[in-house]
């Protein structure tokens, strides 16, 4: 034993080793701890999107569309940002078993209680706002990203199978016809005498909003139901009017 001690020894003289200061060690923790909570957060913004997204889709035009609702499904799933949050997630595991006594926790536990908390937080942060906020910084600054999320907008712009969107410029009597001008500003004659107004709006320069009907030609849309662009548009519309 004792031969083995001074084979060590003389090792780590040999090799000049020495041994690490306490304040290298805490650096470490803390900065491990660091990046578990921001991994944490990262994965709430990644929440918060997908909460989003999820939420200013139509899922009851899929009919429309001309899919089954399992294919809607399949192909509007923000897989971006599932993505993101798994990656998130992994990281704030793979952190906080790193942590001085991470290693004690199990698997499982450690990924449930991050993903409740990324949960959580990104709830909070969707009925706050700011998933919204965030959407607009990347739709202006990230090139092609409406390209990698499937969006309300490429939902909705789609006359010839019924769906269109965009914003009345014009409105022209009789029976509430309006100009619409679609969301790539294309100019619309709607005919809306047969129209369902939906979500307490109606007929207003500048309204944006969603349409369902029929194609009649080049820029003629026949609408059968129209809804406000967001939920909850037409009621706050009225409360701003009182």
């Amino acid at each position: 034993m004792k031969n083995i001690s001074n084979e060590v020894l003389k090792k780590i003289i040999d090799s000049n080793i020495k041994p690490k200061p306490r304040w290298y060690f805490i650096t470490k923790n803390y900065f491990i701890w660091l990046v578990f909570g921001i991994s944490i957060i990262l994965g709430s913004f990644a929440f918060s999107m997908i909460l989003f997204i999820i939420k200013q889709l139509d899922w009851d035009i899929y009919h429309y569309i001309g899919e089954s609702f399992l294919k809607t499904v399949f192909v509007s799933l923000p897989y971006l940002w599932l993505i993101f949050l798994i990656l998130f997630i992994g990281v704030a595991y793979y952190n906080f078993i790193h942590t001085k006594r991470g290693y004690r926790f199990k698997f499982i536990s450690i990924l449930l209680v991050s993903l409740i908390i990324s949960i959580t937080l990104g709830t909070g942060l969707y009925f706050n706002g700011f998933s919204e906020k965030l959407e607009n910084v990347f739709l202006k600054k990230i090139p092609y990203y409406n390209r990698l999320v499937f969006s309300c907008e490429e939902q909705w712009m789609r006359p010839k199978r019924g769906l269109l969107a965009g914003t009345i410029t014009e409105i022209k009597l009789p029976e509430n016809n309006f100009i619409l001008t679609d969301l790539d500003n294309n100019r619309w004659k709607i005919e809306a005498s047969k129209a369902i107004w939906k979500g307490k709006i109606a007929p207003e320069i500048d309204l944006k909003i969603k349409l369902i009907g029929k194609l009649i030609d080049d820029n003629n849309f026949e609408v059968m139901e129209i809804r406000p662009w967001q939920q909850g548009q037409g009621r706050l519309m009225l409360g701003g009017n009182r």
